[in-house]
């Protein structure tokens, strides 16, 4: 009799990190088990990029850690679980970091996503960062931080009242989706694509590769 398959848990609320999951695991194998809370630390006082990236990890944990508890009451089996958080990173004209999140659920949204554009997006660089948690059931656990160096195109700016318009920033860390109307801004991205969408999927390979976690053929 062979023994059953156990499922890779996905602890995340976030569709895009699920679809890009998808492309590496037979959905048959995921499971989503999102974190009970919402509510998440934040990034206000943060000043260095090392502190950030820190911050980063700790939400990751603490996330990996809800979903670790909700198996363990529920007895739940499983091969590994997964937890991810990504922020949008600009500089100021002084080089400090600055952490950029969801857009306020406001009606002025728009002109806080407007500002983002204009001081810290055309024609400069930012970061796209995410840190990831992987543990398995046997204590096994690996944190990776990666990050893509993103530019948008300057020329573009004449695009950005269309895009504000599609309310597509609503929701995105960053106030854009590169997976989205939002790449037409986007001339260059140094490292992972996948990335700035919300989930590193080489890096992600390379940790279950680390932990020994036999995900099967990727899928097609």
């Amino acid at each position: 009799m062979s023994s059953p398959v156990l499922p890779i848990i996905l602890g995340s609320r976030s569709p895009r990190r699920h679809e890009l999951l998808l492309t590496l695991v037979n959905p048959e194998r995921v499971e989503v088990v999102p974190p009970r809370s919402s509510e998440e630390a934040g990034f206000d006082g943060l000043s260095t990029l090392d502190a950030i990236r820190q911050q980063l990890r700790s939400i990751a944990r603490a996330k990996c850690d809800d979903v670790l508890d909700q198996l363990s009451k529920r007895n739940s089996r499983f091969l590994a679980v997964i937890t991810a958080d990504t922020v949008i990173v600009g500089f100021e004209e002084d080089g400090l970091p600055v952490v950029l999140g969801q857009p306020p659920e406001s009606d002025d949204w728009q002109t806080t996503v407007r500002d983002w554009f204009t001081r810290y997006y055309f024609d400069r660089e930012h970061l796209a960062v995410t840190a990831v948690c992987i543990d398995t059931p046997c204590g096994q656990a690996a944190h990776r931080v990666i990050e893509s160096n993103v530019v948008f195109d300057g020329n573009a700016k004449k695009w950005l009242d269309w895009y504000l318009s599609t309310g597509e920033p609503l929701g995105k860390a960053g106030g854009y989706g590169i997976q989205g109307a939002g790449g037409v801004f986007v001339s260059r991205v140094e490292g992972s694509i996948a990335n700035v969408v919300g989930l590193p999927l080489n890096a992600v390979l390379e940790t279950f590769a680390e932990l020994g976690v036999d995900i099967g053929g990727c899928c097609a």
